[in-house]
């Protein structure tokens, strides 16, 4: 015998939002939780201070800078 529910899109849509911040979450406990990790982050900071780093507010700015 199967048995039906009805779930609001809503109700859908939050908890896939929910889950997407959870695994993000999880990700940066995971980046911090090893040595390696700890490592790229320190040499990415380095980097960053010295101007090695480019940033960018929006796609646009992108691709501005690959077309130079």
């Amino acid at each position: 015998m199967t048995e039906y529910i009805t779930v609001p899109v809503s109700l859908l849509k939050e908890l896939h939002e929910g889950l997407a911040k959870v695994e993000e979450v999880l990700a940066t406990l995971e980046e911090l939780a090893n040595k390696e990790g700890q490592e790229r982050i320190r040499e990415a900071e380095e980097e960053y201070i010295k101007g090695k780093y480019l940033t960018f507010k929006n796609s646009e700015e992108i691709q501005k800078k690959l077309q130079e």
